[in-house]
């Protein structure tokens, strides 16, 4: 669909996995329309990802990536970064006798929390991995939080361990201090379909330090995307979420209580659920779903699933009613009439060039749209098209929810 932004998800695991159904973190964002790909997060088995994807679905390629948000520094988030860069980055000329510091302009920028630069840097000087292209670093700093240098590596060995010096395909990356409210706003930007693409951050609460991502239209059809790391408490990040709300939000959801007349194997007990998730830094579908009613989201998704809840192979397979399940409790929660999605691998989303009619004739990149007047206020209805893994095929993502049955509606 020209102008939309697509979503797919390429690992949707919790860190317990990867499992039979699911690896862990990783989704890529074509939002600016030209075919280039925005990652967040980039776990072990992520670039293998690529070559797996199902067959009538759209092949993306892992050398389109020219973006990699990493939220926080855990294994299940940041191991696969190294060998995608080896994929993409293209193996050095064998012409050459010697080593040099490339000058190339990067190809891959990756933007991170403290330590991102000094574990990709060490990674790829200890593995003794070289490069044709150049990736560089920009890391996201607290007050508190060190600057580490970029030094040369002219004359000086590629297996250097010296954390200061940078990785012979490294160019020199920069160092973002966030404001004095803790965010960092147009940490980077992009030219997309109708105009620029910014992008925020803000710390959220995980039992690390723990960042979430805000992709936003600075012009009409002014969609964002909210896409948060782990999290047991996203609430910090919320300003950044408003005005307006966010066209699809990405929050976590590593564990769930599932009642015994929808899993009869069940035996947890709601408190004990929620005492161990919140213990471990994470969330449960509610809430996910409170965080979504408090800033207004269109689309709600739940990621980072526990091992716990493989993705359905069928809709006779029992793990489609505990998706079910964990979705209901979610949209409850979020109080919304469309239902919450739980992600699985390869899940696609798409959000059109959908807007309000009510813009300044003078605007001329306005577009006709399908919208419900409320009062004298206008709601944006914004579809999202994915697949199904029951299903099997693509179809329409209009799923609504209906209170009294506690169903979704198709």
């Amino acid at each position: 669909m020209p102008g939309a932004m697509v979503i797919t998800f390429l690992g949707t695991s919790s860190g317990g996995g990867p499992s039979e159904s699911r690896n862990c973190s990783s989704l890529v964002c074509d939002i600016l329309g030209n075919g280039s790909l925005w990652m967040v997060d980039c776990a072990e088995g992520t670039l293998r990802q690529f070559a797996f994807q199902p067959k009538g679905q759209i092949q993306l390629k892992a050398n389109r990536v020219t973006k990699i948000f990493i939220t926080h520094m855990h294994a299940d988030h940041i191991m696969g970064i190294v060998p995608l860069l080896r994929g993409v980055l293209f193996p050095p000329s064998t012409d050459s006798t010697t080593i040099k510091h490339s000058e190339k302009p990067p190809r891959v920028e990756i933007y991170g929390p403290s330590g991102i630069r000094n574990f990709v840097r060490q990674v790829m000087k200890m593995t003794l991995t070289n490069t044709s292209d150049t990736y560089t670093i920009h890391e996201l700093l607290t007050p508190d939080d060190p600057s580490l240098p970029c030094l040369s590596p002219a004359g000086i060995k590629i297996h250097s361990t010296d954390p200061n010096v940078m990785h012979i395909s490294e160019v020199a990356g920069s160092d973002i201090r966030c404001a004095d409210d803790g965010f960092w706003r147009g940490l980077t930007e992009s030219k997309g379909a109708y105009g620029r693409i910014f992008v925020d951050a803000g710390p959220i609460s995980h039992r690390d330090p723990c960042i979430g991502y805000i992709f936003r239209e600075d012009s009409w059809p002014l969609r964002k995307l909210v896409i948060l790391g782990d999290t047991s408490n996203a609430s910090t990040i919320a300003p950044l979420c408003l005005s307006p709300s966010p066209s699809l939000l990405v929050h976590e959801s590593t564990d769930a209580h599932i009642p015994r007349n929808v899993d009869p194997k069940a035996n947890r007990s709601l408190q004990v659920v929620l005492d161990k998730t919140l213990s471990r830094g994470h969330s449960i579908p509610t809430m996910a779903g409170t965080f979504a009613k408090a800033v207004g989201a269109e689309r709600l998704v739940l990621n980072h699933i526990s091992g716990r809840f493989p993705a359905p192979r069928n809709h006779q397979d029992h793990r489609t009613a505990i998706i079910h399940e964990i979705e209901k409790q979610a949209t409850e929660a979020w109080n919304s009439s469309k239902s919450a999605i739980v992600a699985w691998d390869f899940m696609r989303i798409e959000i059109p060039a959908i807007m309000t009619t009510n813009l300044n004739t003078s605007d001329s990149s306005a577009l006709s749209t399908d919208n419900t007047d409320v009062g004298s206020t206008t709601t944006q209805m914004i579809p999202l098209s994915y697949s199904d893994p029951a299903e099997g095929s693509p179809h329409a993502g209009m799923r609504e929810f209906d209170p009294k049955t506690k169903k979704r509606r198709r």
